[in-house]
């Protein structure tokens, strides 16, 4: 469904984060898989440089990619959903990301357990002018 939304074409490579974190006491549980576009990997730099020296254990170090994608002139919009699990405690948010083209960039879909996790949103609006 995603590599479809993101206009992959199978066999090509891409670049996939995936992250898992548990609470202290384990109870509490959030995974998250983010995937990105060919258009994000020919844009954006820092990107492709993670894609062509993935090896598939070291994880890649993508806090900074919204920064990379605004730095390459890239206008980021954003929308997020998020859906109750059924017969769980969890919700899912999936985030889809495009430009200002209408060009899909990023998905990631995070899975985090409702009970043990509060969904927080922070986001900076860019100066006027």
């Amino acid at each position: 469904e995603h590599a479809a939304a993101l206009g992959l074409v199978p066999g090509r490579p891409t670049l996939v984060h995936r992250y898992a974190s548990a609470t202290a006491d384990g109870a509490g549980r959030r995974t998250a898989v983010t995937s990105f576009s060919a258009v994000a990997l020919a844009e954006v730099e820092e990107l492709a440089r993670y894609r062509d020296r993935a090896d598939g254990v070291s994880s890649a170090q993508l806090r900074r990619a919204y920064d990379w994608m605004r730095g390459a002139g890239l206008t980021l919009h954003q929308r997020d959903t998020i859906t109750p699990l059924t017969d769980t405690a969890s919700v899912r948010v999936v985030r889809r990301v495009h430009d200002q083209h209408d060009r899909p960039l990023e998905i990631t879909e995070l899975v985090v357990d409702a009970r043990q996790d509060a969904l927080v949103y922070e986001f900076t609006l860019p100066a006027a002018g």
